[in-house]
């Protein structure tokens, strides 16, 4: 038993009514569609969003070094002058006050992982499970001393 097939072409409703496209256009062109007028110029321009009229955009100073084990493992290995691993510079920081240690068992873990992926540059493996500064590090000594100072 075969059946037959029509010979007829199916065709899609969308061909027989293409769906009218929409235009994206700003606020600024939507209104003025509305009200029957040019839209403004500067409207729009770049799709953001404006601040508050009449109140100037605040100005974002640079940050300064905060309290931080990283930032107290730069100190006391200035001071120290050679390199060391991660547990003494922990207990010296602890012991000069540079660092306060918090609910975590093993903050030389935490200090030896910020030293790897330390975006600065500022630390460099000297020996295994060694430390020392780069320049980078020994350029931040002065700001990291004056933070620190002020808090």
């Amino acid at each position: 038993m075969t059946t037959k097939k029509s010979s007829k072409k199916q065709t899609c409703s969308t061909e027989k009514h293409p769906a009218k496209r929409k235009k994206i256009v700003s606020l600024a062109e939507y209104e003025a569609d509305s009200k029957g007028s040019a839209p403004a110029a500067d409207v729009g321009a770049g799709l953001k969003r404006a601040g508050k009229p009449g109140k100037p955009a605040k100005e974002r100073k640079p940050a300064a070094p905060r309290k931080s084990l990283a930032n107290a493992a730069i100190l006391v290995l200035t001071k120290a002058k050679e390199p060391m691993n991660a547990k003494a510079i922990v207990e010296l920081a602890t012991a000069d006050g540079l660092y306060k240690p918090g609910d975590g068992k093993t903050p030389e873990a935490t200090l030896y992982s910020a030293m790897l992926r330390d975006k600065k540059a500022r630390f460099r493996k000297a020996d295994r499970g060694m430390w020392e500064l780069t320049e980078a590090g020994k350029a931040q000594v002065d700001a990291i001393r004056e933070a620190l100072a002020a808090k």
